[in-house]
């Protein structure tokens, strides 16, 4: 556990769906976590102590008890920046993310969409407007993009070859990105996924994938209302590169 972000991205990757359920808790119940008991936790959670101290041990942490005492300090350092839109979780992102592994990937991707006749984003309801966002910028930075958001939009054959298929998504999971990208994938498309975890459907299927690793919101449990600011990050980070490449040329 770092000064400046809770865990690494090299930690979040190696979590299991049930520890990442633990950090999601955790995130979302923020005091009450530091005066809970490991059972209590692991009840509240519906899981075992025994994947709670996984957890741990993943996080850095010798124990539940070394745990709340590293998490209490997080806490404390970051106790000026919060807000309640929780500006923190903002920071720990750009904090995860600065490194040069995120660096390389976004050179790589960039210096293949530059090779590609166009872009097509294709994503559902929230992830459909930011799909849309992407193919402005994109348009702006001199690459034919357009956005798909209804997914039952045919495609017709060797439509999309030399195309780069950039698919939305926070849980990945989602059958109409599925659906489309698995048509796209008979094109031979260049495909890349910007979902919150990496281990999900959708990110399995993609040639490169981007994930942000942000605590899970809903709203009356059907409303994804996860923050999507690193997602606007990842796309214009992404298309920038695109357009300095392409004025290289």
């Amino acid at each position: 556990m770092s000064d400046e972000a809770m865990l690494t991205i090299e930690q979040l990757k190696s979590m299991n769906e049930l520890e990442m359920e633990i950090y999601e808790y955790i995130m979302h119940h923020k005091e009450q976590v530091l005066h809970m008991k490991i059972r209590e936790l692991a009840d509240e959670v519906h899981v075992s102590t025994t994947t709670i101290l996984r957890f741990c041990k993943k996080a850095g942490c010798n124990g539940f008890a070394e745990f709340k005492i590293k998490f209490q300090l997080y806490l404390q350092k970051n106790e000026t920046l919060r807000s309640d839109h929780d500006i923190s979780l903002m920071l720990d992102f750009f904090h995860k993310i600065n490194q040069p592994s995120f660096y390389e990937k976004i050179e790589e991707v960039a210096q293949k969409i530059v090779t590609c006749d166009k872009i097509i984003f294709i994503g559902i309801g929230t992830s459909g407007l930011l799909g849309q966002y992407g193919a402005r910028i994109f348009n702006n930075y001199g690459k034919f993009s357009f956005c798909i958001e209804d997914p039952f939009t045919p495609i017709a054959n060797g439509s999309c070859e030399h195309s780069c298929i950039i698919a939305l998504s926070v849980s990945g999971e989602t059958i109409e990105p599925i659906r489309m990208m698995n048509v796209f994938l008979r094109e031979n498309c260049m495909s890349v996924a910007i979902t919150n975890q990496e281990d999900c459907t959708l990110a399995r299927m993609c040639d490169y994938t981007f994930n942000y690793y942000m605590p899970e919101f809903r709203m009356e449990e059907t409303f994804n209302v996860t923050t999507q600011v690193p997602v606007v990050f990842i796309i214009e980070t992404l298309a920038k590169r695109v357009r300095e490449l392409i004025e290289m040329i």
